[in-house]
C-alpha cells in the first residue's frame, strides 16, 4: 500500500510506500509519530468491530453509497438468487476487482480525512482543515480471498469470499426483503476489497506508562460512573449525560493511545488461548532479552525472572525495570494475538534497551517479517539500522557456509531480504526514501551525527594531547 499525505500537523507532503518491514528514521519533531497514527488510525477504521468504524459507522455507510464509490455487478439478480437458494455464484475477474479497489480507496480516504482524522489525534478539527490522504495498492487483487461475513438478526448470517474469478455468496437465516438483503450484500462487498489491507497493532511510545497507570485510569472512571448514580433526582440525571462527563473529566488521547490502554487492561483477568503464530515461540526472544517472563495472575501483571534458587524472583509488572514494561505488550501480542496480516507499528522500538539488546530486538524484528507479520517502526537507534543492514548483508551470503561458520550467532531465520525493506528519513517537513543495496540502508542522519561527534573528539583528544606536550616540555 502507498500513502500520501499531506498538511498533516509538521508535514507538508510524505509518499510511504509499506515495506514488509518499514523503517521512518529522523528527529524529533519531524512528524514520524503524526504519520504512523494517520496510518494506523485509517487501517483501523474500516475494521469490523472497531471502536472508531463503530462511532463512525455515519461515514462508513457515506463512504459505501458515495456516488462514486464502486456497485457490485448484477447485485439485483444476485440477491434474487441468494433470497431463493441460499447462495449465489457470481463470475468477476480480477482487473475488475482492482479497478473497483482503486476506486474505494478514493473514497475511503477522503471520507476518513474529512469525518475520522480528527479522532484519530482526538483533535479539533479545525487542526486539520487542509491535511489530505491518498492511498493506492499497486499489486493486483489476489487470486482468493478468505471469507468476510457479516450478522443479522441473531440467527443470520450472510458469507461472501471471491476464488477462482469468481464471488461467492452464502445466506443462512431468516427472511429479509430484497432491499434490506442486497444492502447486506453491497456492504459485505466492500468489506471484501478491504480485506487485503493489513490489520494494524500499535505499540505507541506511551506503552511504559499505561503499564503503570491504566488501574488508575479505570479507576477514575468508575469513580464518575458512581458519582452519576448517586445523584438524587430523576431531573437532575436527566440534565447530565455521563459519557460527556467522562470525556471532558479524563485527559484526552489520541486513538493508538486509547487502544493501548484497552489492549494492556483486556490482559488481566481472563484466560487466553494461544495465538496463531505462537508456536514459532517468538516471545521466547524477548524472554531471553528481558531475562524473564510474563505471567496474568487474576488482576495483575507479573515479571518472572529465568533464574532459579535464590536468584529467582517474580513482581507486579509496575515494580519491574521500564525495559521490561515496554517490552510486555510485544510479549503477548506474539504469544497470543500475532497473525500472518497483522501489520505491528511500533514507536521507537529501541526505547530503555541496552545496546545489545536493541541487536537482538532487529534480529527479532527479522525473525517477524519472516513469519508473515509486517512490521513498520520508528526509530533513533543507530545499532538498530547497523544490524538491520549486518542481516541484510547476511541474506546475500547465507548460502556462503564460510560466512555461517564465523557468524555461528546468527540462523537462517535472521536474513533479511533487501527487497522486503523500506526505508525513510523524516525531514525538511516531508519524508525521503533511503537507498538500498546489498550492504543495507543508506541513512546518513546517523553517520552524519556520529561523523559529527567523533571529529569534536579527535580535535578535543588532538589539543589535550598538545597540551600534555607543553607541559612535559615546560
Amino acid at each position: 500500500m502507498r500513502f500520501r499525505f499531506h498538511n498533516l500537523g509538521p508535514v507538508d507532503t510524505a509518499d510511504l510506500t509499506l515495506g514488509d518491514l518499514t523503517i521512518i528514521g529522523g528527529r524529533n519533531n519531524t512528524g514520524k509519530t503524526y504519520l504512523t497514527y494517520a496510518l494506523y488510525g485509517f487501517l483501523k477504521a474500516w475494521r469490523p468491530r472497531s471502536a472508531l468504524s463503530n462511532a463512525f459507522s455515519g461515514p462508513w455507510r457515506a463512504a459505501i453509497t458515495d456516488p462514486q464509490s464502486p456497485t457490485l455487478p448484477r447485485l439485483r439478480r444476485l440477491t434474487r438468487s441468494v433470497a431463493a437458494d441460499g447462495e449465489a455464484l457470481q463470475p468477476i475477474n480480477r482487473q475488475d476487482l482492482h479497478r473497483a479497489r482503486t476506486q474505494l480507496l478514493t473514497r475511503l480516504a477522503s471520507h476518513f480525512t474529512q469525518s475520522m482524522l480528527p479522532s484519530v489525534f482526538s483533535s479539533a478539527s479545525s487542526e486539520f482543515h487542509d491535511a489530505a490522504l491518498l492511498v493506492e495498492i499497486d499489486e493486483p487483487f489476489p487470486e482468493s480471498v478468505p471469507p468476510v461475513r457479516s450478522r443479522a438478526g441473531r440467527h443470520g448470517h450472510l458469507v461472501m469470499l471471491y476464488r477462482s474469478d469468481t464471488l461467492v455468496v452464502r445466506w443462512t437465516g431468516g427472511d429479509h426483503s430484497d432491499h434490506i438483503l442486497s444492502r447486506m450484500i453491497s456492504a459485505l462487498y466492500h468489506r471484501l476489497l478491504c480485506a487485503s489491507f493489513p490489520e494494524p497493532f500499535i505499540l505507541s511510545a506511551e506503552r511504559f506508562g499505561i503499564s503503570l497507570f491504566h488501574k488508575e485510569l479505570d479507576f477514575t472512571k468508575s469513580q464518575l460512573v458512581n458519582l452519576l448514580q448517586n445523584i438524587d433526582t430523576r431531573e437532575a440525571r436527566a440534565k447530565i449525560s455521563p459519557y460527556l462527563i467522562i470525556d471532558e473529566s479524563t485527559s484526552r488521547y489520541a486513538l493508538p493511545i486509547k487502544d493501548n490502554i484497552d489492549y494492556t487492561r483486556g490482559l488481566s483477568g481472563t484466560p487466553k488461548r494461544l495465538g496463531p503464530l505462537s508456536r514459532h515461540r517468538m516471545f521466547n526472544d524477548i524472554k531471553d532479552m528481558m531475562g524473564g517472563y510474563y505471567k496474568v495472575a487474576g488482576d495483575d501483571i507479573l515479571f518472572r525472572s529465568k533464574a532459579r534458587g535464590v536468584h529467582k524472583f517474580e513482581i507486579p509488572l509496575h515494580l519491574a525495570s521500564s525495559s521490561a514494561r515496554g517490552m510486555s505488550d510485544l510479549y503477548f501480542f506474539l504469544k497470543y494475538v500475532a497473525h500472518r496480516n497483522h501489520l505491528l507499528i511500533v514507536d521507537e522500538p529501541e526505547s530503555h534497551l541496552d545496546t545489545a539488546n536493541q541487536i537482538e530486538l532487529a534480529r527479532l524484528l527479522s525473525r517477524l517479517v519472516r513469519r508473515g507479520i509486517k512490521v513498520l517502526i520508528t526509530t533513533h537507534s543507530d545499532y538498530l539500522i547497523k544490524e538491520i543492514n549486518n542481516l541484510i548483508m547476511l541474506d546475500h551470503l547465507i548460502h556462503r557456509t564460510d560466512v555461517t561458520a564465523n557468524h555461528s550467532d546468527y540462523s537462517p531465520e535472521d536474513a533479511l531480504p533487501r527487497t522486503a525493506v523500506r526505508a525513510y528519513v523524516a525531514r525538511d517537513r516531508g519524508l525521503f526514501e533511503a537507498p538500498i543495496d546489498r550492504f543495507g540502508i543508506d541513512m546518513p542522519i546517523f553517520d552524519e551525527t556520529i561523523d559529527s561527534i567523533n571529529r569534536t573528539a579527535n580535535g578535543l583528544a588532538a589539543a589535550l594531547e598538545l597540551d600534555v606536550a607543553d607541559e612535559h616540555s615546560s
